[in-house]
């Protein structure tokens, strides 16, 4: 049987990367002890294996196409993707070793669980998770499985379906055959209005009608526009001095009051109140980014709803971004 080590959940702002000195030194001291912390935790559980509750930023799913939960089998993956490199500040790709086994087994069970998960094959990873294993784990040696939640594209699942969706995965993880050792990971949030094409966007904002074509004709889109993502960083770097998202909402570019109120649920692991958690209530607290709490919730329920200790809180303006960072233990003795 597997054996749950642990799980941690994160931000993964690409400004950590793309733009990581933009912030004061005392926030960026308070964002480096937060990853350490959260390296430390890695280190000292030893998984044989990461899975990864992530969302697509349009990497491999488009609005014609976007699957509500999906699971990458593939020997392994790679990223950045090639026109996210310069904006991420990678000088090479990487590849990151995964477990197709495992990942036909979730696929199966999940089914046989009630849950329409879609097949996917190799992946590409964004910031969903080369920014979060980048500074916690640069070396890239632990395989990830990656199963995918869409956040972007309406209609959403429910907190609560996506919670019994990390329950089931725990549960058929623990069943699998084999002593590997495993770790949750899940990426995203906090609040934040990233710069996405939505529906009411106006049709001047000529860099949001860009995003739309990408988000519907996917990397199509960026082989005629290859500047598109560099230019998506831009684009955060001036809502960020201005404060401000395009759409004029009435909301900061973050809600620390609702960031804060997040974490002390998830501290009190108080599922309860995080499953009955509507969608409007998600985008009217923490915006159209704030969905991304979907893969902290699965991740909470594969940890079957235990309190998470909270390792640090910061909001980073430059980054346009509540930055959250928590842990949950597991049982990460010795075989």
């Amino acid at each position: 049987m597997a054996r749950i080590v642990g799980a941690i959940s994160m931000s993964h702002a690409p400004g950590v990367l793309g733009w990581p000195d933009a912030p004061s030194a005392e926030t960026k001291r308070k964002i480096h002890e937060a990853h350490a912390a959260c390296a430390r935790r890695l280190n000292e559980w030893r998984p044989d294996l990461i899975v990864a509750f992530l969302d697509d930023h349009f990497e491999n799913h488009f609005r014609t196409l976007m699957p509500t939960f999906s699971v990458g089998i593939a020997p392994s993956h790679s990223g950045p993707a090639d026109y996210m490199m310069a904006a991420l500040r990678f000088d090479k790709k990487a590849h990151i070793k995964s477990s197709p086994e495992l990942g036909e087994l979730l696929l199966r069970e999940l089914v046989h669980h009630g849950f329409d998960v879609a097949r996917m094959g190799e992946i590409e990873y964004g910031n969903n998770l080369m920014v979060p294993l980048q500074v916690i784990r640069p070396q890239f040696d632990i395989p990830v499985l990656p199963l995918y939640i869409n956040v972007f594209s309406p209609p959403l699942p429910t907190m609560a379906r996506t919670y019994d969706f990390g329950a089931a995965v725990a549960e058929i993880l623990e069943n699998a055959p084999g002593e590997q050792r495993i770790a949750f990971l899940a990426t995203g949030g906090l609040s934040h209005w990233p710069p996405v094409w939505l529906e009411n966007a106006p049709e001047s904002d000529q860099f949001l009608q860009r995003m739309r074509r990408y988000q519907t004709l996917g990397k199509q889109a960026v082989v005629d526009d290859p500047d598109l993502y560099s230019d998506l960083a831009k684009y955060e770097m001036q809502m960020a001095a201005r404060m401000e998202w395009p759409l004029k909402s009435k909301h900061p570019l973050i809600n620390a009051d609702w960031d804060r109120k997040v974490l002390k649920l998830l501290e009190q692991g108080d599922a309860q109140a995080l499953r009955s958690m509507t969608f409007e209530q998600i985008e009217q607290g923490g915006g159209h980014g704030g969905h991304e709490l979907l893969n902290w919730i699965a991740a909470m329920g594969a940890m079957g709803g235990a309190p998470a200790t909270v390792i640090a809180y910061e909001p980073v303006k430059e980054w346009i971004c509540g930055m959250g960072y928590i842990s949950y233990e597991g049982n990460a003795s010795p075989h």
